[in-house]
């Protein structure tokens, strides 16, 4: 006769398998339900010279820059730049999706003269003070040099 332990690990083993081969069964059971994929490629009816085309058309334009396909709000379509800073966006099916301006971006540059007199020895001027006692222009002290 078999120990209760060996019985019960096999009882509880055996109920295990029966129910997973209950859930695949219902599983097969089901009606299958098609699945849509969201993104769905629609196939281009509009090429990109026909897209900078119309893109150059519309705004009176015959400066372009560059075309790309690039996604615009989740939706395929071509990116045409013009060198004056407009972008149009053209759906794959013909419909002009947004026009917009490329907003200029000014880098400033530090036009700071190097100190007359400075060497490039990598060694910076020593600062220049027409106090005297080592006074700073604010009335402070430097350290070490207290006069009290």
């Amino acid at each position: 006769m078999l120990p209760r332990k060996t019985i019960l690990i096999s009882t509880v083993l055996t109920a295990f398998v029966i129910s997973m081969l209950g859930g695949v069964a219902m599983a097969l059971k089901q009606p299958a339900v098609p699945t849509v994929s969201a993104a769905t490629t629609v196939p281009a009816s509009l090429s990109a010279q026909e897209a900078a085309a119309m893109a150059a058309s519309i705004l009176n334009q015959q400066d372009i820059y560059s075309v790309e396909s690039a996604p615009f709000n989740g939706v395929d379509a071509y990116k045409v730049v013009f060198s004056s800073g407009q972008v149009a966006f053209i759906g794959l099916d013909g419909q002009i999706l947004s026009i917009t301006q490329i907003q200029p971006v000014v880098v400033a540059q530090n036009n700071v003269a190097p100190a007359s007199g400075a060497s490039d020895s990598g060694s910076a001027p020593a600062p220049v003070n027409s106090q005297s006692g080592g006074a700073h222009e604010n009335g402070e002290h430097e350290s070490g040099d207290h006069d009290d």
